[in-house]
């Protein structure tokens, strides 16, 4: 078989000639009829070949990549951070102001995305870069440590959220469209059953280096060459410095990943006139329907006042037990990872709940468990009862998320829904910029008043609110028929 004719065929294939196109080139060039059909046949083998060989490679980068993020996660969870930022000398209040306003950074640029997206794709390229952000801001955040500066720390906390927001956003995306789950490789499946195993070991892990080599620093001495070295060594710099090298090392791997190459029809400075215009139109969508704006509107609080616990719950477990059972940072990865384990079966409890009592007591089931976290910190604040506590909460917030998904599907159209995800964010961000604040204050007061407010709201706003939702919705419907 002649080589020339074969890759002849095989690049006219590659550009989705049809058969018959390629049989009657091939066919002007004197070849028989027989001739060709073996050449087509030995073409397309060998087409499949390179194009097999290509997936495995793209999944296999792929599965590298998604262990260098697990790993990562684990390391520097959100309750180090912010145990640190305290460290750092930040007050209580600055702490859930800074905490806050990445909140709202975050749900601001994930509608812009989500808008942007739909009308252009982003290269992997910018995705690397926003993951390699990300793993700079660890770096930044460890030096604010060192130098005991607040401000620095916040100022790296907060670029953070913008590279974990952008390459969040725009990798699911990259993920959806070149990943089909049936295709996956064994890593990238085995990632997807129990990649939050090594996200807990790697949490532990880290908790062991933090309290082994403690924030004031724990001094080595070693002798080299006839010379005596004294080191200080800080564990929660190891960890940092991990956490950066595995994320960069993450973003950069993206970036080695081939795409194909696709036209620049907009940018974002292109498309901002037209973000700004969409959410003057689509704002008013949250007024129209008062089962929406209900809905809308418990998201808020429950948003709200989950981040401001979840901005101080790992400083007070820190503070709390850091003399007993394992250590300080030991004691929230144990605290903190035991949840993440459980928090495998909250799709389990949806799909019982969804079966058995229908949407309405999920909302309400899954608002209450996420009050068990603060009700023992307030009321009975013993280590086994506090990670008891912790699994319930993460449970609860499964539910809860995922039945607030349900019951948009049921209240709202496809594009509604579209409508109603994408501009969330931006309707929620006025309030928030009132209560977090409000919030702040409670807490640099006193964390404990923090914690019932909290419960308060959860229990007595709330799940109210969500009440008064489904029964419009189902008002609603009596109407219809």
């Amino acid at each position: 078989m002649n080589d020339a004719i074969l890759s002849q065929a095989k690049d006219l294939l590659s550009k989705n000639y049809s058969f018959e196109e390629i049989k009657q080139i091939l066919s002007n060039k004197g070849l028989l009829d027989s001739d060709i059909d073996d050449v087509l046949s030995e073409a397309v083998r060998k087409l499949n070949s390179l194009k097999e060989d290509s997936n495995k490679r793209f999944f296999k980068q792929i599965g590298w990549k998604e262990l260098f993020d697990r790993i990562g996660y684990g390391f520097v969870s959100h309750p180090f951070i912010n145990i640190l930022f305290s460290l750092s000398g930040a007050s209580y209040l600055v702490i859930g102001l800074v905490n806050g306003l990445r909140m709202i950074f975050s749900l601001l640029l994930s509608s812009f995305l989500k808008e942007f997206s739909k009308l252009q794709d982003l290269s992997k390229k910018f995705i690397s870069l926003a993951g390699v952000l990300y793993g700079f801001s660890f770096l930044l955040m460890s030096f604010g440590v060192v130098l005991k500066s607040p401000l620095f720390y916040a100022l790296a906390f907060l670029m953070g959220g913008i590279g974990v927001v952008i390459h969040g956003e725009l990798y699911t995306g990259f993920l959806k469209r070149n990943l089909r789950r049936e295709c996956m490789g064994g890593m990238l499946c085995f990632l997807s059953k129990f990649g939050i195993i090594i996200t807990i070991i790697s949490m532990i892990v880290s908790g062991f280096i933090m309290d082994l080599f403690p924030v004031y620093g724990k001094v080595l001495s070693f002798s080299l060459f006839g010379f005596a070295f004294n080191v200080n060594i800080y564990g929660y710099l190891i960890s940092f410095e991990i956490t950066a090298i595995v994320f960069i090392i993450s973003g950069l791997m993206l970036s080695y990943i081939k795409q194909k190459e696709f036209v620049v029809e907009h940018t974002f400075s292109s498309f901002l006139p037209k973000f700004l215009d969409s959410v003057n139109v689509h704002f008013k969508f949250f007024f129209k329907n008062k089962a929406v704006f209900l809905l809308a509107l418990s998201s808020l609080i429950t948003g709200m006042v989950q981040m401001l616990g979840n901005s101080f719950y790992g400083i007070f477990i820190y503070d709390y037990f850091k003399n007993d059972f394992f250590g300080g940072f030991l004691n929230v990865a144990v605290v903190f990872s035991v949840a993440a384990l459980f928090s495998f079966t909250g799709p389990w409890f949806m799909k019982v709940l969804h079966k058995h009592i229908g949407i309405s007591p999920m909302l309400v089931f899954g608002t209450l468990l996420t009050g068990m976290l603060p009700l023992s910190l307030v009321f009975n604040p013993h280590f086994l009862v506090v990670v008891v506590a912790t699994a319930l909460s993460i449970i609860g917030a499964s539910i809860l998320g995922m039945a607030q998904g349900f019951f948009a599907k049921k209240l709202l159209s496809e594009q509604e829904r579209s409508v109603y995800f994408s501009f969330l964010g931006v309707f929620l961000t006025i309030p928030l910029l009132v209560f977090i604040p409000l919030g702040s204050l409670v807490a640099q007061h006193s964390l404990l008043l923090l914690f019932k407010v909290i419960l308060f709201v959860l229990v007595f706003v709330a799940t109210p609110i969500y009440f008064v939702t489904v029964l419009l919705y189902e008002k609603s419907l009596e109407k219809m028929f």
